[in-house]
C-alpha cells in the first residue's frame, strides 16, 4: 500500500498535462493504483488517500477528475468518467456546536461495469453505482444507483430505466448524441 505522499507525487505526475498517455498508466501504477490492461486518462487527474484504487479494462477518465481514496474505490470495466467527476470516500459525522465537522468517516465507492458518470458529478462514500447506470451531469450521488438506470439531480434521484439491448450505431449529424441525452435529462429534472 503506498503512502499518501508517494501516491500524491506519482498521481500528480500521472495527471500532468505534459505527461504522455503511456507514462500516465505507469505512474498511476507506481502510485499504487491497480489498472487493468487498457485505460485512457486525460490530464488533471488527482488521486489522494491510502485506500486501494482499482480501475477496470477499457475505462476512460476525462480531464480534472478527483479520486479521494481515503477508503477503497473500485471502478469497473468500460466505465466513463466525464470531466470534473469527483469520487469522495471521506466524510464527517456531525459534531457538537464547537466544531460541526466531527469524527471522520470513510466509506468505499464502487462503480459497476459500463457505467457513465456525467460532467461535474460528485459521488459520495458508501455508494455503489450499478452496471450500465448513467449519472447526469452535475448530480450529487449519495445513495446507491441500480443497474441500467438513469439518475440525476441534487441530490440524485432515479429518473428512468435504460434500455438493456445495445442500440445499433447511427450516423451522427452535427450533435454529440450522448451529450445531447444528458442535456435532455437536465431538462427533465427542471
Amino acid at each position: 500500500m503506498p503512502t499518501s505522499r508517494r501516491r500524491e507525487v506519482f498521481g500528480y505526475l500521472a495527471g500532468h498535462v505534459l505527461t504522455p498517455q503511456r507514462a500516465r498508466i505507469r505512474l498511476l501504477r507506481a502510485a499504487g493504483v491497480t489498472v487493468e490492461r487498457h485505460l485512457e486518462v486525460l490530464s488533471g487527474l488527482r488521486v489522494a488517500g491510502e485506500g486501494s484504487v482499482t480501475i477496470g479494462d477499457g475505462s476512460f477518465v476525462n480531464h480534472h477528475c478527483l479520486i479521494d481514496a481515503s477508503a477503497d474505490v473500485t471502478i469497473g470495466r468500460g466505465v466513463a468518467l466525464a470531466d470534473r467527476v469527483a469520487l469522495v470516500t471521506s466524510d464527517h459525522e456531525y459534531g457538537d456546536p464547537r466544531g460541526r465537522a466531527g469524527v471522520r468517516v470513510l466509506r468505499p465507492i464502487v462503480v459497476g461495469n459500463g457505467a457513465w458518470i456525467g460532467s461535474g458529478a460528485t459521488v459520495l462514500g458508501g455508494v455503489t453505482i450499478g452496471e450500465g447506470a448513467v449519472i447526469a451531469a452535475g448530480a450529487l450521488v449519495r445513495r446507491d444507483v441500480p443497474p441500467d438506470t438513469l439518475g440525476g439531480g441534487v441530490p440524485a434521484r432515479w429518473i428512468r430505466e435504460l434500455p438493456m439491448e445495445p442500440r445499433p450505431e447511427a450516423p451522427r449529424s452535427g450533435g454529440d448524441a450522448p451529450a445531447d441525452e444528458l442535456l435532455h435529462v437536465a431538462g427533465e429534472l427542471a
